[in-house]
């Protein structure tokens, strides 16, 4: 027993390192190479659940060294006017707790306009009737799949969309939290329905955490209304923090885990279910375990941003952005190159 615990305890430390030095020659690849391997993506994950937390931390923090923050003229937009002071306050409430919901709300015109955009697009479908059925318009009185996914490069041509990809007072929250200049690496926009009432995990309706990048900031936005009954943004307060995991669960991997197993591990008061109205625009830090809860009734639409501090990480395509009718956007581009270093540009 006492040479169990000692192989034990010398293990962890061995994972450890080997997995450093994996990352270490990932990082020189993606240097020259501006690609992830899929070993060194292992790597960073793995770091994560065995150091609960710690080795990201070091990571954006010699990210942060490497680059300063750009100098905003304003942080003026669709969060509101927001000086420095209000700034500081939600990105500590999303390092205290996880997560920021703004009283500012989308404007219902833009939101009307998002939804006729999602109802005649093609999606990408998850949790389909019909397995050798991938895609799909989506007809909201005959569901056939879990979630409908717009394709991104059917998002990234819209207007209002870009005026969003554009946006100061966003681009102000995720510089912050970040502390270095963000890049935009995610815009997503899916529907869920309640097909079948209950959880699916391809549909990301079982808690987990993310991990595609080092560090990365998600902006949320409700296009529909969100009652308890179709599909409500849930998370675990605080368990993005460094330690915020228990061991028994980082144990599990990077996995799906079941609301029974997750509510062994922390208080009630520190689980979250986002109910609002549509055009509420909320923010997190998706390193908490959080979740989709599945719909009993009706449907739900959801515009993702996400901003990250290095496109290192898991794989991602790249597609292509034409701004020539966006004056923002155009400025934008020009102004903070960095941001769009994902995108294909005109």
């Amino acid at each position: 027993m006492l040479l169990k615990k000692k192989l034990k305890s010398w293990l962890k430390p061995l994972k450890v390192l080997i997995n450093i030095i994996s990352l270490l020659k990932g990082s020189f690849f993606y240097k020259k190479t501006g690609i992830t391997s899929e070993k060194a993506y292992l790597s960073l994950i793995r770091l994560y659940c065995l150091t609960n937390g710690c080795s990201n931390a070091f990571l954006s923090w010699l990210l942060k060294l490497q680059r300063h923050p750009y100098i905003l003229p304003h942080a003026n937009g669709v969060l509101g006017d927001l000086d420095s002071a209000k700034i500081l306050r939600v990105v500590q409430e999303i390092r205290k707790n996880g997560y920021y919901v703004f009283d500012r709300l989308l404007s219902v015109d833009i939101c009307d306009k998002l939804i006729s955009l999602a109802l005649i697009k093609e999606c990408n479908l998850k949790g389909s009737l019909d397995s050798n059925l991938n895609i799909s318009v989506y007809d909201r009185t005959n569901p056939i799949a879990v979630t409908y996914w717009l394709r991104e490069e059917d998002l990234i041509s819209n207007t209002d969309i870009q005026k969003l990809m554009a946006d100061l007072s966003i681009f102000a929250i995720a510089q912050s939290y970040l502390e270095t200049q963000p890049i935009l690496d995610i815009v997503a926009m899916w529907w869920s329905t309640a097909l079948t009432k209950t959880a699916c995990t391809d549909s990301a309706q079982f808690y987990h955490f993310d991990m595609d990048r080092i560090k990365w900031l998600k902006f949320f936005i409700y296009l529909t209304d969100v009652s308890s009954d179709n599909g409500p943004h849930c998370y675990i307060a605080s368990s993005h923090q460094i330690g915020g995991k228990p061991k028994e669960l980082l144990e599990l991997g990077y996995t799906r885990i079941p609301d029974k197993d997750i509510a062994k591990f922390y208080p009630t008061e520190n689980f979250f279910e986002v109910t609002a109205p549509k055009g509420t625009i909320i923010v997190g830090d998706t390193l908490c375990f959080h979740k989709g809860k599945p719909l009993r009734q009706g449907d739900r639409l959801v515009l993702e941003l996400e901003f990250t501090n290095s496109l290192f990480g898991g794989s991602y395509q790249k597609a292509k952005l034409g701004n020539s009718n966006n004056s923002n956007l155009s400025e934008s581009i020009k102004n903070y190159s960095r941001v769009f270093q994902k995108f294909i540009l005109d």
